[in-house]
């Protein structure tokens, strides 16, 4: 069974859990997800360190190896 429609902004979800996510008064917020590689993180912080972790920047590579 497919729960969403992940082309829209806020996916659909079919109508059978529908009405059992309003039958027990779960409420429905957005999340943003932030994706780096195959990791997926809902702190752009956390998101941030992994694409540094993969993929310093040109300063960090220059440095790398070098007294401070």
């Amino acid at each position: 069974m497919t729960y969403s429609q992940h082309s829209e902004e806020r996916p659909t979800i079919a109508a059978d859990i529908a009405d059992q996510v309003a039958a027990y008064g779960i409420t429905r917020v957005p999340v943003d997800y932030f994706h780096v590689g195959e990791f997926r993180y809902s702190n752009p912080e956390d998101a941030i360190a992994e694409a540094r972790r993969q993929r310093p920047t040109e300063v960090e590579r220059t440095s790398i190896g070098r007294p401070q």
